[in-house]
């Protein structure tokens, strides 16, 4: 009897998979490196869609490029994300960045056709784009993780993410690129 009752709780216990999400910390100069494409654009879609293994969902970003930064994408760039909303259904993954439309953003991509490009570590390689406090030009704001090279605490205004002008940003993403070849 004392063998037979752990052993039914055992069986008894639901067997699922357990799963996690690791970010590490990267900088701008390996987000430029390792990208095969980066682009600022205008997000114009999001298309929810189970992935091929029909267990999680992913979204599908169309952006339209204003300016491509490094690789040469074409108009409209097309790039998957984990996580959505597709029906009743919805997929948080831990790390992977939302997107809305006319949001306006910097990407760093990897991946070549057929495959859909992909996020260079997830939200790490999002960059939002926003106007500046005088409405008369662009600002960037890094990720929260951005330019840490070892782990280390998030801190509530640090001043590590304090928001570039985009030309500025630009120029320092393109120096980047061309350092790396």
């Amino acid at each position: 009897m004392r063998i037979v009752i752990p052993l039914l709780v055992l069986l008894a216990a639901p067997i699922g998979r357990a799963g996690a999400t690791v970010l590490v910390p990267t900088d701008l100069r390996t987000l430029s490196q390792e990208a095969q494409a980066i682009v600022r654009g205008r997000v114009v879609d999001l298309e929810p869609q189970w992935s091929v293994s029909h267990r999680t969902i992913e979204t599908v970003v169309s952006l339209e490029v204003d300016e491509a930064l490094k690789g040469a994408p074409g108009g409209l760039v097309r790039f998957r994300v984990p996580g959505g909303v597709l029906g009743r259904y919805r997929s948080v993954i831990v790390g992977a960045p939302q997107f809305v439309r006319d949001q306006r953003v910097i990407v760093f991509l990897k991946g070549r056709a057929p495959e859909v490009p992909y996020l260079v570590g997830l939200s790490q390689g999002v960059y939002r784009v926003g106007p500046d406090a005088g409405g008369t030009g662009w600002i960037v704001t890094p990720p929260p993780l951005a330019q840490r090279r070892a782990p280390s605490r998030m801190v509530r205004g640090d001043r590590a993410r304090v928001p570039l002008p985009l030309d500025r940003f630009e120029t320092q993403v393109r120096s980047l690129v061309g350092a790396g070849r």
